[in-house]
């Protein structure tokens, strides 16, 4: 048989309830500041973000032989400029062991996926987009 189980009463539900800590006027004051500060950073962040006239993406990378690799990436723009976008290629140890650059015609449109091959002095192990700017 099963003992029946004890239900509280309406003092000792009070009493469970009243032996929570309460946050206190200065605790919430803090609270809801740092909630307001981390909102602000998360927002000048993106802000930030936004401001670029040029974004990429890693897409992929290949490689080829000892001395070529292949990197595949997407480039977005923003503006009505060229952007140059600089590759490299990297060995095991994170050398830099291959560089290569192309430049982005926005006359192609906004919206680019491309594929470029980079020559290296050893074999690599990595490629990827080192950075895009827009061209001067």
């Amino acid at each position: 048989m099963t003992e029946p189980q004890h239900t509280p009463s309406a003092d000792e539900t009070a009493d469970i309830a009243s032996s929570r800590p309460r946050l206190s006027r200065k605790g919430w004051v803090l609270a809801i500041l740092g909630v307001c500060v981390m909102t602000a950073i998360a927002a000048w962040f993106g802000l930030s973000q936004a401001d670029q006239p040029v974004r990429w993406q890693d897409v992929g990378f290949s490689i080829d032989s000892p001395t070529e690799a292949e990197v595949t990436f997407d480039v977005h723009l923003y503006s009505d400029q060229a952007a140059v976008c600089h590759v490299r290629a990297l060995s095991v140890s994170y050398a830099e062991v291959g560089v290569a650059e192309v430049t982005v015609d926005p006359a192609d449109g906004t919206s680019q996926r491309i594929t470029l091959p980079i020559s290296t002095v050893e074999e690599a192990t990595s490629a990827q987009v080192n950075y895009c700017d827009v061209e001067s």
